[in-house]
């Protein structure tokens, strides 16, 4: 008998070890509800209105899980407003067109039910301290239920995180919304300090307020169901490191935002940081948060928004580079935000749908890798251009006198070499990948000269 017991619990920790290496990273996106900026677009003031707003978020939903999106963080507090019907605030005047108004049903609980029809997991998306102008109808309403927990900030109202009342109520709206709805998730926006606070307690007093209100938050969410993630999404640089500077931009010591001491502490499941950043600015400090995860997951969100002109007019490559590294490291992604995806801006909903989805069906290997090698093979020039027979060479310029060009695996291996010489290589015989090109002179001096990806 024994021997069976133990056979069971062998089979058992294999099972688990096995969901565990299979299991599916996360691709995730912000779906922002304030002021309709991704959804509603409609307001439901009518049974009609009331389904065509139902059906905008439905068929979000089919182009989002075309495109390989698993995880909605959908925004269900906004600014002292939500958009569930709630016993502490009022309805968000995004689903009903005014503040207070009911748009006739439940958007969370439609939301929770349309994403688990199509295998998503839905986080409920609740923002912390921020509440919205001082005059709006949600800071309002808190100014006569607890106005010692306030406190504004030119024309803005906040939860004050020094204030007792703040960890408790914010801890009832989260318990409310895990003891009423099959969420598979809380996730906390903007749980810090404002950048505009006039401090008046040092930094590790300021730190514990913040780690007191994201304890009780999570000892209330758990008591209720143990399988709900809490996450948060941090400021994208948690500190300084020894060779990249955050430029006083940091989660622990500009907003007193403690996330890797939450992860070890093991008050926080989830990490989003807000990694809105490009080269040095990224890579090693999304190393940084990878070796601090605690065995936790880090999903880096990533700033599609400023593919769009108006915002920073990124180049695509610019994000297809995050997405390929985050790949290589196991780490999913999170996209901010849906509407950006869904427009297509520089084609990168054609990307995830195509050639992203391409390389998780493939299973692209992963290797053990330095953070030295790690950031060389993912910063520098742009993926350049093939028809999977020829590519596009890069010029070489007055300075640079390489006679070969050499292709190098993800996993730092070079698979072959071509001349550099013409403006194209012939790249038949090379299997589907994605290299590194390295320029190689005569004296053995390289320089990295650009990335391709074959696909045929």
């Amino acid at each position: 008998m024994k021997r069976v017991i133990i056979f069971l619990c062998l089979l058992t920790s294999f099972s688990i070890i096995a969901k565990a290496a299979n299991k599916e990273p996360i691709r995730a996106v912000w779906l922002t509800t304030i002021g309709g900026i991704d959804w509603p677009r409609t307001y439901s003031t009518s049974i009609s209105s009331q389904e065509r707003q139902k059906r905008e978020l439905t068929n979000m939903l089919d182009r989002l899980r075309l495109a390989g999106i698993n995880t909605i963080l959908l925004q269900t507090r906004v600014r002292g407003t939500v958009i569930y019907p709630s016993d502490y605030e009022p309805w968000d005047g995004c689903v009903s067109g005014r503040p207070g108004r009911s748009p006739g049903y439940d958007p969370l609980q439609f939301a929770i039910t349309e994403a688990h029809k199509r295998g998503m997991e839905l986080h409920a998306w609740v923002v912390t301290i921020p509440i919205g102008k001082w005059n709006s109808y949600g800071c309002k309403q808190l100014r006569q239920k607890m106005p010692a927990a306030l406190k504004k900030i030119g024309d803005e109202g906040y939860m004050n995180p020094e204030a007792y009342q703040t960890a408790d109520y914010l801890a009832n709206i989260c318990a409310e919304i895990a003891s009423r709805y099959d969420v598979d998730g809380i996730h906390l926006d903007y749980i810090r300090y404002p950048e505009t606070w006039k401090q008046r307690v040092n930094r590790m007093e300021a730190r514990d307020n913040i780690t007191n209100i994201v304890r009780r938050i999570y000892g209330r969410v758990k008591a209720i169901n143990p399988q709900i993630k809490v996450s948060c999404s941090p400021i994208g640089k948690y500190t300084n490191l020894s060779r990249y500077n955050s430029n006083g931009w940091d989660a622990l010591n500009r907003v007193h935002q403690d996330a890797q001491g939450w992860l070890r502490m093991g008050i926080m499941d989830q990490l989003y940081p807000m990694m809105y950043f490009k080269g040095n600015n990224f890579y090693p400090f999304a190393i940084n948060w990878k070796e601090n995860s605690y065995g936790k997951d880090i999903v880096p969100g990533l700033g599609i928004y400023f593919l769009d002109p108006r915002e920073g007019n990124w180049k695509i490559d610019d994000i297809k580079r995050q997405l390929y590294f985050l790949r290589s490291e196991g780490m999913g992604f999170c996209l901010f935000r849906a509407k950006y995806l869904l427009d297509n801006v520089k084609g990168i909903y054609d990307f995830l749908r195509t050639e992203y989805q391409y390389l998780e069906e493939r299973g692209v290997r992963r290797e053990e890798r330095s953070s030295t090698q790690l950031l060389e093979r993912c910063e520098g020039p742009e993926f350049l251009e093939n028809d999977g027979r020829t590519m596009v060479l890069p010029e070489k310029g007055k300075v640079l006198d390489a006679d070969v060009i050499a292709f190098v695996s993800m996993a730092g291996n070079v698979i072959t070499t071509r001349p550099y010489r013409g403006k194209r290589a012939d790249i038949r015989a090379i299997p589907d990948g994605i290299y590194t090109l390295r320029s190689v002179n005569k004296k053995g001096v390289t320089h990295r000269v650009g990335m391709v990806y074959i696909r045929r």
